[in-house]
């Protein structure tokens, strides 16, 4: 049998600044063959619309490159589990604009931080969530967008650092098909999940396959840790530099069963581009010939 390589479908997170067109071309100057987008201002509740020529432009820059893997990112102010009614509905809002401009530009999947129930209990912030991603469905009744709950560190009242909490999250969906899972290596080491050793990696995966299911995981954001296993902190960390270290990335980055999902780095970005083209080199070394 030939020797093969695994597909690599491998980036960064890009800026927008200048345009959302422009982070396809920062892409392809990395060589990155997926990345991933903030829509509009993350630090911002609203955002000027995105203009026809924008989108023209986003098309063409696809085409020109053949950086056709995008993933989306929401806005971080965004809290469905607030049980503060004013920022609940602008959270609402601002998730329906989300999906807008996801629906607009053709991409597949928009990630989310599940959400911070703040003192009311992770049951009650699990059925609120719940409950606004059906509402969001039901306005947004022919949308095609998947939302990617991203597994949290557990900081705070932080919903989202146990896999049980996704999986009530996805099972009290009514269009299950419209949501599904990003994993972050840093925040599943933070929450207590060990994947530093080929032992403790299996037993992870294993675990987030019978309690949420292999085939609902989309995406993984590839980010070392610069807090210890079980410490709730999310802090990320270059690759191989902090307390996971560089074994469990090359268990992801040889795992065939990952080999079609975008796999993002949100890696410290000083100095640009430097840090993102050495956090890509080394994941890419890690890639292993399979006879």
């Amino acid at each position: 049998m030939k020797n093969k390589t695994p597909p690599l479908l491998l980036g960064a997170h890009m800026s927008i600044a200048g345009g959302i067109d422009k982070a396809i071309l920062r892409g392809d100057e990395l060589s990155c063959t997926a990345v991933q987008i903030f829509l509009k201002n993350n630090t911002r509740w609203e955002g000027k619309p995105i203009s026809e020529k924008e989108r023209s432009d986003f098309f063409a820059n696809q085409k020109k490159t053949g950086l056709n893997h995008i993933v989306a990112h929401n806005c971080y102010l965004i809290n469905l589990a607030s049980p503060d009614e004013t920022i609940f509905k602008k959270s609402m809002r601002a998730m329906s604009d989300e999906l807008t401009r996801a629906s607009f530009l053709q991409i597949p999947s928009l990630i989310i931080h599940p959400g911070a129930h703040k003192g009311m209990g992770t049951r009650h912030g699990i059925n609120q969530i719940a409950g606004a991603l059906n509402a969001l469905f039901k306005e947004d009744i022919k949308g095609k967008v998947k939302i990617l709950l991203e597994t949290t560190a557990g900081q705070g009242t932080g919903i989202g650092s146990r896999f049980e909490d996704l999986a009530q999250i996805i099972s009290d969906i009514k269009r299950p098909a419209r949501v599904g899972v990003c994993l972050d290596t840093s925040h599943i080491f933070a929450a207590g999940y060990d994947i530093r050793t080929k032992k403790d990696y299996e037993s992870t995966l294993k675990e987030f396959d019978s309690i949420i299911g292999i085939k609902k995981l989309c995406a993984i954001h590839l980010n070392d840790s610069k807090k210890p296993l079980g410490s709730r902190l999310d802090r990320h960390e270059n690759i191989g530099k902090g307390s996971i270290g560089l074994d469990a990335f090359r268990f992801i980055m040889n795992d065939e069963r990952f080999a079609e999902i975008p796999k993002i780095i949100e890696t410290p970005k000083e100095p640009e581009p430097q840090a993102d083209l050495e956090n890509l080199r080394i994941l890419k070394s890690l890639v292993e010939s399979i006879s």
